[in-house]
């Protein structure tokens, strides 16, 4: 491996397919002219005709492919759930699947849509860090609520308040800043010294009662005050469109409005998916315009209303029981202040 490219690798299956092409093309358009990319791709059930397809749609003399495969079944047991399948584990087997000789990675889901060069991204300082990520925004940290002043009223659309609610027996700190690990720059040697997939696979099994979003909790919790924050613009995740205001979000209005008007790096994170038919995500348009820049140009997504509805309402349910408890929170609250002046 050449000391001057950049490594990025992504995971995905037959059914990430075509965002995978879009993920990997975007990256490819956003590159610097005179950057060199090694490109690492966790094949984990990509059909021979779909890969040949990819291969086409990333032709560049920058780009050197990397395939790799990995039996899922290693997987067996692990929480899996409708669009999450076995090949989101893939990532925590980078630190074995990759030569020795590679010191570093930067891990990207294949549903993103880059927006900036990566080499920026590559440049960031690792800072004896395992991981640099980005502060997930719809669970800032292991108890929004106790380190967080006015939390009733300054945080009423958080989709988890304790994203490892079981923190405290894990001996975690309510403050710790909670990541998403859809983007993440990893340390390999640290990976590889202290055996952190192995210890992200233990902590699935021996929590699994207590699992939230299915590897990012066990690598929240492994890692817990020893992963770096970036900038949010390297991981805009679609929660920052339910917020309806900066007030009402972890960020302050210069870094809401720039997150969510201009992000380095598209999440697409939620049900709602450009690949699937009804998708109203603001960045639809710059997904669509870039997959025609591959080998599926001019495919969009056939009308499939059942699944697309059910997603939705999973999702505004989801959205809903936590405004929901908000509001229930701040009734109790507003009776807790009538009472003790009565008293």
């Amino acid at each position: 491996m050449s000391k001057d490219e950049v490594v990025v690798a992504t995971a995905a299956d037959e059914g990430y397919a075509i965002p995978l092409a879009v993920t990997v093309r975007s990256l490819l358009d956003s590159l610097a002219s005179d950057t060199r990319l090694r490109l690492v791709l966790l094949d984990g059930g990509i059909t021979p005709q779909s890969r040949e397809r990819l291969t086409a749609s990333w032709a560049d003399p920058r780009v050197t492919l990397d395939w790799r495969t990995h039996d899922i079944r290693a997987f067996d047991g692990l929480p899996v759930d409708g669009h999450i399948t076995a090949a989101t584990y893939l990532r925590l087997m980078l630190p074995k699947l990759l030569p020795r000789d590679m010191k570093r990675v930067i891990y990207v889901d294949s549903d993103v849509l880059f927006r900036r060069d990566v080499t920026a991204l590559w440049a960031e300082p690792q800072g004896g860090a395992p991981i640099l990520a980005v502060q997930d925004l719809a669970a800032p940290f292991l108890d929004s609520e106790l380190v967080t002043p006015n939390y009733a009223q300054k945080f009423p659309y958080l989709a988890a308040t304790r994203p490892i609610a079981n923190y405290q027996a894990l001996g975690l700190r309510p403050e710790s800043p909670y990541c998403n690990t859809g983007l993440m720059v990893l340390d390999l040697d640290i990976w590889r010294n202290e055996q952190i997939a192995d210890k992200v696979v233990r902590c699935l099994k021996d929590q699994a009662q207590h699992v939230l979003w299915w590897d990012q909790y066990a690598l929240n919790a492994v890692l817990s005050g020893r992963w770096r924050q970036l900038d949010p613009r390297w991981n805009q995740g679609a929660h920052v469109y339910i917020y309806p205001s900066w007030r009402v979000s972890p960020l302050g209005r210069e870094a809401f409005e720039r997150l969510r008007d201009d992000p380095w790096i598209v999440h697409f994170c939620s049900p709602e998916k450009p690949w699937r038919y009804g998708c109203r995500h603001p960045f639809c348009g710059e997904f669509y315009a870039t997959l025609d820049r591959t080998a599926w140009s001019g495919w969009r997504p056939a009308a499939r209303e059942d699944e697309v509805l059910a997603a939705h309402r999973r999702y505004l349910a989801k959205v809903g029981k936590v405004r929901f408890r908000q509001k229930v929170k701040n009734a109790m609250g507003a009776l807790r202040g009538i009472w003790k002046r009565a008293a």
